[in-house]
């Protein structure tokens, strides 16, 4: 199992405080097939949560990790407005129901949006863009390699809008320094250590992930869209060997899970989690939202090493697991490892009573 300096993570640096604000709403569902493979039949329709993350330095200020989505679906471009449509005509299963949006929740918080140094987009689908313009023009925004930033009405088919843009700073980010960590190229943002960017590519161009340090030993790894559900990166080798799977848990799967549709088989014919080696999921064969499926694929594996490290905590945008276990803001959630949220978490999707188990005959 992979340890942090394995990993590649510099020992020493300063800490920051990251705080969860998820702003979706609990109806929020989109179709099983355009995130994993299998799909049992049964369950066509996976709930997602929508993070957003307030990460805050000592000294540095206040930046967020993804918006989440915009509250009015009118101010997205013609563009995203015609995928919505299209999407919700090929399925039922499309639900978008934000509950607030972020600039709402962190003022009902009490942070002046005037302290938010920058938002950082992992990349700019339109549930993570959010809307840029509740925030005042000192808010800079960051973007990933690559990113498709061109605006709406300049552009008929862009995917942002001017308003995204309009009289801020835009920076795109350059992983040219040699830094590397997890086999990912990364920067240091603070350059003392305590929030690296992590070029993550293949869900979308410019795709970016954090890994922000809560104690000076421990992580969060804010994957955005690296992966949609935690079946893509678990059970591993490593995985099993760093946090093992409860056995209540292991004996519960051998009927909850669809022994048809997994393996490996026990001497009873039932599903057997304990020697599973592999992720439940592989990334879909057909339409799918990623863009680049091999190179997601290498980018599942070298983000499932840091899954497997028990001093990071991985957090993807869409988990349903999560709001069951990590607090939202205006808590922070530093003290993950000693209050035990990686055990807590890392095996629920598995769980037949959680929103994220897409495994079951029905």
């Amino acid at each position: 199992m992979p340890s942090t300096s394995e990993l590649g993570i510099p020992a020493a640096g300063q800490t920051v405080d990251v705080k969860a604000i998820n702003v979706g709403g609990t109806n929020t569902l989109s179709p099983s097939s355009f995130f994993v493979d299998p799909v049992v039949p049964g369950n066509d329709g996976a709930h997602g949560a929508v993070y957003s993350f307030l990460i805050e330095h000592p000294s540095h200020g206040r930046l967020l990790f993804d918006l989440g989505y915009r509250v009015d679906e009118e101010g997205f471009s013609p563009a995203v407005q015609g995928l919505i449509g299209l999407w919700k005509s090929m399925s039922p299963l499309y639900i978008i129901e934000p509950n607030s949006d972020v600039a709402t929740r962190l003022k009902d918080g009490g942070v002046p949006l005037d302290t938010i140094k920058a938002v950082i987009w992992s990349h700019n689908h339109l549930d993570h863009t959010g809307d840029m313009s509740t925030f005042p023009p000192s808010t800079d925004l960051i973007v990933g390699p690559g990113t498709d930033m061109r605006t709406y009405p300049q552009h008929a088919d862009a995917i942002l809008v001017e308003s995204d843009t309009a009289g801020r700073k835009v920076i795109e980010l350059s992983f040219d320094h040699g830094l590397k960590i997890g086999d990912l190229d990364a920067l240091d943002y603070f350059g003392d250590g305590s929030l690296y960017i992590l070029n993550t590519p293949g869900h979308h161009p410019g795709h970016i992930s954090a890994l922000a340090r809560t104690t000076p030993t421990t992580f969060a790894l804010l994957g955005g869209d690296c992966c949609h559900h935690p079946g893509h990166i678990r059970p591993t080798v490593d995985l099993h060997a760093s946090c093992p799977c409860p056995g209540h848990i292991l004996e519960a799967v051998k009927d909850s899970v669809s022994a048809t549709h997994f393996t490996p088989h026990g001497a009873d014919s039932k599903f057997d989690l304990a020697n599973r080696t592999e992720p439940m999921f592989e990334l879909p064969k057909g339409l799918s939202v990623y863009t680049d499926i091999k190179e997601a694929a290498t980018t599942l594996k070298k983000v499932a090493k840091f899954d497997a490290c028990v001093d990071v905590l991985f957090l993807i945008a869409h988990d349903s697991t999560t709001p069951e276990v990590v607090p939202e803001f205006p808590e922070r959630f530093n003290d993950w490892k000693e209050k035990g949220y990686k055990e807590k978490l890392t095996w629920r999707f598995i769980e037949k009573e959680s929103r994220a188990f897409l495994f079951g005959d029905k």
